[in-house]
């Protein structure tokens, strides 16, 4: 078909113009409501989207995380470190607390951090929470909350979620150190009889080379290694440490904290550092 043949549709050129201002006007605008809606969704993004750490401070006492955990695991190294980033993030805002158990034990490597009563302590809370067996590794939050140690998603929304019920704090003195023992003398006026003060000596931090079992060949590191554990039924008292071997009172501290017999629930939890 030839050009000359074809029907061709004019249009006057003021038309075209008034087309052409029309649509950057629309597009001007357009885009104006579209960075007002995008600051809009950003200021309220900004104001629900606080570090969880950020949140956790109007709390009176800071959430305990207690890991249960051991260098035979092949899954534990992970959840290891993640407890070590939350306590880092989240600061004085929690404190954990690592549970070498001894059922690994048996499998090609003996953890030198493992005890029974750590193992006893993880059957209590599996019997409370209605489960159906002990496992590593496991993340018990404020002593009421469970979930798999590696979970980070879970472990940040249990330390960001948690509320206290408590508002007192144990009153302790500065640690003293005699005949290789360590005594902690505490004062705790509002404890009630369904529950106990809990003490415990915590080596701060370890690297240790595996050299068997499922974590042969590696270096795992730790933080907040309970050592023992402590258990008052009175109000006022003294806790007294036998100091491991290696003692220094640079790596060492006492966590104390309350916790009810019934409900498992930790509160009034604080570090006592050792001068």
């Amino acid at each position: 078909m030839s050009v000359s043949n074809a029907k061709v549709l004019a249009i006057p050129s003021t038309i075209i113009i008034y087309v052409l201002i029309l649509a950057g006007f629309l597009t001007f605008h357009a885009k104006k409501v579209t960075d007002a809606m995008m600051k809009m969704n950003f200021d309220i993004f900004s104001k629900n989207a606080a570090p969880a750490s950020v949140q956790q401070t109007a709390n009176t006492n800071p959430s305990v995380v207690e890991l249960f955990t051991s260098e035979g695991c092949s899954s534990c190294p992970s959840a290891d470190r993640l407890v070590a980033t939350a306590q880092k993030e989240f600061n004085d805002n929690t404190i954990v607390l690592s549970y070498h158990v001894d059922y690994w034990d048996r499998l090609g490597w003996k953890d030198p951090f493992s005890k029974s009563i750590y193992t006893d302590r993880q059957r209590q809370y599996a019997q409370h929470l209605n489960l159906e067996s002990v496992y590593t590794p496991q993340a018990i939050v404020n002593g009421t909350l469970e979930f798999v140690g590696s979970n980070r998603t879970a472990l940040w929304n249990a330390i960001s979620n948690y509320k206290s019920t408590g508002n007192k704090i144990i009153e302790t003195e500065t640690p003293s150190i005699n005949n290789q023992q360590l005594s902690v003398n505490y004062n705790y006026a509002a404890l009630k009889s369904n529950e106990n003060v809990v003490l415990e000596l915590v080596l701060k931090s370890a690297t240790i080379q595996v050299k068997r079992g499922e974590n042969g060949g590696s270096t795992l590191s730790h933080i907040n290694i309970v050592q023992d554990i402590i258990q008052k039924n009175e109000s006022k008292g003294t806790a007294t440490f036998n100091l491991p071997s290696g003692f220094s009172k640079e790596n060492y501290l006492v966590v104390a904290f309350v916790q009810n017999k019934n409900s498992y629930e930790i509160t009034s939890a604080k570090k006592i550092a050792i001068s």
